[in-house]
């Protein structure tokens, strides 16, 4: 065997050990440390020592003052958000009483009120428009009282002029678990290299012949 072919294997299957060793080395430890961590979080808490958590005694004073509690409001209202391009803002009134009640949307922007009632147990949606580009405070009166209010702007121009980007659905995956499996497979071809050159070298070339005939004198 020709030393220069024992050197390129050595290299090659110390170049190999390095790249696999550390790998290897690394996803055992992680997966250690995962089991462990796993193992640890689903221990139940030990509760068998033999002593029992001692009763705290709390004394509870009796308040003097009755405390008033007021009815709950029966109607509740909901601002959606701006839709392009029809500027439309969906308003949602619910009421959760047990008789028909009487609301109001109305908006700063000197258009007319929108009346409506919703019935008991019910729910009822109101679709108002807004000015494009123009700050406008939408409002739901009940009972002569303000209960909801939002202050939306419809720029759906600019939203329209605006390119519009797509997110990726789904990403790669790109684990570290991935990274460390291929650093050893790359390193073990590099060792399984340097044993082909060693046994390769050892068995080739048994012999060497004469690639040019000897001239031969008359």
């Amino acid at each position: 065997m020709q030393l220069p072919r024992v050197i390129i294997a050595a290299v090659f299957l110390v170049i190999g050990a390095l790249i696999a060793v550390p790998a290897l080395m690394k996803s055992s430890g992680s997966g250690a440390r995962a089991s462990s961590t796993t193992s640890t979080s689903a221990s139940p808490s030990p509760s068998g020592t033999g002593t029992s958590p001692t009763p705290t005694k709390t004394s509870h004073k009796p308040s003097k003052t009755p405390t008033s509690t007021a009815a709950p409001q029966p109607v509740s209202a909901t601002i959606g958000s701006v839709s392009c391009p029809s500027r439309s803002v969906r308003v949602t009134v619910r009421n959760t009483g047990t008789q028909r009640e009487d609301f109001t949307v109305l908006k700063n922007d000197d258009s007319a009120t929108v009346p409506a009632t919703v019935a008991p147990h019910d729910s009822k949606t109101v679709t108002v428009e807004l000015k494009e580009d123009r700050r406008t405070l939408v409002q739901v009166d009940w009972a002569n009282k303000q209960i909801e209010t939002r202050s939306l702007t419809a720029n759906c121009k600019h939203a329209a002029a605006a390119p519009h980007k797509t997110a990726p659905s789904k990403l790669p995956h790109t684990g570290p678990d991935t990274v460390l499996w291929a650093r050893a497979a790359t390193g073990v071809g590099v060792m399984l290299t340097g044993v082909v050159i060693f046994w390769y070298g050892g068995i080739w070339p048994r012999r060497r012949d004469q690639v040019f005939a000897k001239k031969t004198t008359d």
